[in-house]
């Protein structure tokens, strides 16, 4: 669970109970408890304790934007990076999670932060974890690691490239995931209490897991972070059967949640939260009639739970019906009047994914100041390159593995740009151009579509350029287009109204505030939430960053707009009998076409559309 997730998790479960009535909580119950192993994980007598490298500073330092907080400023001053090493507890053989937080004021030049647990056995061993991005704002990195018997010398190190970086919150829990951070002086609550095993901020300290009350029916989902803390709750829960329902929910055990829910509506369901629960789960395994049934009764019972108004709107959106959907949102949106952009004006514009666009768009205005930081800093750092628009193209296993329809285009676009360099990508040798996040990778791992995404973003931020996707059909030199269509604006890109893009063939300037903008805002998404909302994920961060950012919004209107009709006219068409003058037609209509590469040459038969571009006869 992030520690994000934690936080969530633990605001609803103390909103749980709050309600009334509430149970007293049996007694005895063996509560569990989780150790920080970090004698000093406030770095609040930092840094005192910690081992510092030569010509390395280290102190301590308020963390910027959290109030009370405190961390360890460490000052590298070579490109080679330096880590320093907190004191540690002697760790006992077993699994470990060590974690920490870290704050970057402007990016570091050389390694960017990241975390490593060693130890001496028969050898020296260690464990790193994902570096931080290494970007503007606050950053949370750690990594599992397994203590051998008879190992010696244990440490967590914290390292980083040249310049300033902050490290806060650090942990070192016996677990296999991360827990929210925590030490002795953290303020009991609801839930757990906390104490220092020994002096503060020089001992481990311990959190224990012993809430206050039950929760009672209508419960709200409950994460515990740890299987002890998840199995003293079945155990309290267990005549609960929503409570049952959802625990089971966060362990992933659709099955069970299912079971106990179908009680909860043979009792009645007076509020619908059984109806809302099976309603989403319906949505997830895409069982589209079922979903709009159940998420119908759950709003009926709690018109004000706009998250279900949303949800059944989505549920209409799947069945086609596009004016049950609008109704749906709009009555959601009677109810959620706490929205950074004007609700209503989004809907009016398109009614479809109108839940995930919302999501998007609150988490974007959010996080806007550093999204508009990072952007910024990056501009302020051009990448000194000789290229002179070039234009990317990608097929992540590479071009000899492609399918005929795709080398097609390939050779079109290189015979129709004899004067520009085509630079051919794949995963074998996109490092060479662009730093992928670790992170960013290992997550869309296998996903090549979000995954080039992201790519395209990268690359037309650092070189800009022209970024073709691999099934299109290029007819005639970019250059003339593109040159015409950035005279004004800094980005191009095919669009149906307004900012409705479709991001197959995309052109930047390298310069462009919308380009960085967008990349910028898009890989914060992945880093704190990293889930797919919607399959036009990336589609509608831009018109979501079109609607809250002024800058953004003038240059993106300042370009020219070309309609994205013409040039699907063909993939319309791919698997019909060839017709030359349709065919000529088609082509006056756009200089790029977009093709699809799923189909089999033989589709359409020897004779298609499909047949003669891919063997060139056309």
């Amino acid at each position: 669970m992030t520690a994000n997730a934690s936080d969530e998790w633990l605001t609803r479960f103390r909103a749980v109970l709050r309600r009334a009535p509430q149970q007293p909580v049996p007694a005895p119950v063996a509560w569990p408890s989780v150790l920080n192993l970090a004698p000093d994980p406030g770095f609040r007598v930092a840094p005192d304790g910690v081992d510092v490298p030569e010509q390395v500073s280290a102190e301590r330092a308020e963390v910027p934007g959290l109030p009370g907080v405190t961390g360890l400023r460490v000052t590298v001053p070579g490109r080679g990076g330096a880590a320093v090493t907190p004191a540690l507890t002697s760790l006992s053989p077993g699994t470990h999670h060590a974690s920490v937080s870290v704050f970057l004021a402007s990016p570091l030049a050389g390694p960017p932060p990241r975390l490593a647990a060693e130890w001496v056995a028969e050898e020296p061993a260690s464990a790193r974890s994902m570096p931080a991005r290494n970007e503007y704002g606050h950053h949370r990195i750690g990594v599992t690691f397994t203590v051998p018997e008879g190992a010696r010398d244990v440490r967590v190190r914290l390292g980083a490239g040249q310049g300033d970086a902050i490290w806060y919150d650090y942990a070192v829990t016996a677990t296999e995931a991360p827990v929210r951070h925590f030490d002795g002086d953290t303020p009991a609550d609801d839930v757990y209490r906390y104490e220092w095993t020994g002096s503060p901020n020089a001992s481990p300290s311990r959190r224990t897991f012993q809430p206050d009350a039950l929760p009672g029916a209508g419960s709200a989902v409950v994460e515990p972070e740890t299987p002890a803390e998840a199995a003293v709750l079945r155990e309290l829960v267990a005549g609960d059967p929503m409570a049952v329902a959802r625990l089971a929910l966060a362990a992933g055990d659709t099955a069970a949640a299912v079971d106990a829910l179908r009680q909860v509506v043979k009792a009645g369901d007076p509020d619908g939260d059984a109806a809302w629960e099976l309603g989403r789960i319906a949505l997830t395994e895409e069982r589209w009639a079922a979903a709009e049934q159940l998420l119908r009764g759950a709003v009926a019972k709690r018109p004000e739970a706009f998250e279900r108004g949303y949800a059944l709107a989505l549920a209409y959106d799947k069945l086609k019906r596009r004016d049950d959907s609008r109704q749906a949102s709009a009555a959601a949106l009677a109810h959620d009047t706490k929205l950074p952009f004007d609700g209503t004006a989004l809907l009016d514009s398109d009614v479809t994914s109108f839940g995930a666009r919302r999501e998007l768009g609150i988490f974007l205005a959010e996080h806007l100041v550093q999204i508009r930081t990072q952007a910024e800093q990056r501009l302020a750092r051009p990448a000194d390159s000789t290229f002179d628009q070039p234009i990317f193209v990608y097929w992540a296993q590479g071009f000899e593995a492609a399918p005929p329809v795709v080398k097609a285009c390939l050779t079109a676009l290189r015979t129709n740009n004899p004067g520009s360099r085509v630079h051919e990508l794949s995963l074998a040798n996109i490092g060479a151009y662009a730093d992928v996040p670790e992170d960013l990778a290992a997550a869309l791992e296998g996903d090549h579509y979000h995954y080039s995404d992201l790519l395209r973003m990268l690359l037309l931020e650092k070189f800009g350029g022209i970024w073709v996707d691999a099934a299109c059909l290029v007819t005639e030199p970019l250059r003339p287009h593109i040159d015409r269509a950035l005279a004004k604006g800094s980005v191009f890109a095919f669009t149906y109204t307004g900012p409705y893009l479709v991001n197959w063939f995309l052109a930047s300037r390298p310069d462009s505030y919308v380009m960085h903008l967008w990349r910028a805002a898009s890989f914060l998404w992945w880093e704190k939430r990293g889930e797919i909302v919607d399959v036009l994920l990336h589609h509608h961060i831009f018109e979501m960053l079109h609607r809250l950012d002024d800058r953004f919004r003038t240059e993106w209107d300042a370009g020219l707009r070309l309609n994205a009709t013409p040039p699907h006219a063909l993939q319309s068409v791919l698997l019909r009998p060839y017709d030359p003058e349709m065919f000529q037609t088609i082509m006056e209509g756009a200089f790029v076409h977009k093709l699809r590469h799923q189909l089999s040459p033989a589709a359409g038969g020897s004779e298609s559309y499909l047949a003669r571009i891919i063997r060139g006869d056309h």
